[in-house]
């Protein structure tokens, strides 16, 4: 069973996984954890640990490379079935959801293809447009 956990800082991973849901329907395999002020990283890592099954394939998207969160789920990599991708956005959570990567290449594709979604957006001027206009 492919499990993908989003894991933040406050409600960011709701937040994600309600937008993901919006957009692709119900995720029975999505789950959030939410690091909450006063909470402890690694209190809330292993407590998810316990809920981890050896036929599990354990996908964590973390918000942040190298905060709290994500330095207390390296504490999983240990185990076969968990990978960890840090840096997390919608993009990505899509991805990740849609094609549910199964291998070290598919995670770098994911991963690819996500980053190549990030773009400065601007506004261009079309002078043709604008004179057509008046």
């Amino acid at each position: 069973m492919n499990r993908i956990i989003l894991i933040s800082h406050n409600r960011l991973a709701e937040g994600m996984k309600r937008a993901v849901e919006m957009i692709a329907g119900p995720q029975a395999n999505l789950e959030c954890l939410g690091l909450m002020p006063g909470e402890q990283p690694d209190a809330l890592i292993d407590s998810f640990k316990q809920t981890i099954q050896p036929e599990h394939n354990i996908i964590i998207l973390a918000d942040i490379v190298g905060g709290s969160m994500c330095n207390a789920a390296m504490a999983l990599l240990p185990l076969p079935n968990v990978r960890i991708i840090g840096g997390m956005n919608l993009a990505l959570v899509l991805e990740v959801v849609l094609a549910t990567p199964q291998t070290e290449a598919d995670i770098q594709h994911v991963i690819e293809s996500a980053s190549q979604n990030m773009h400065e957006v601007q506004l261009v001027a079309n002078q043709e447009q604008e004179e057509d206009f008046f």
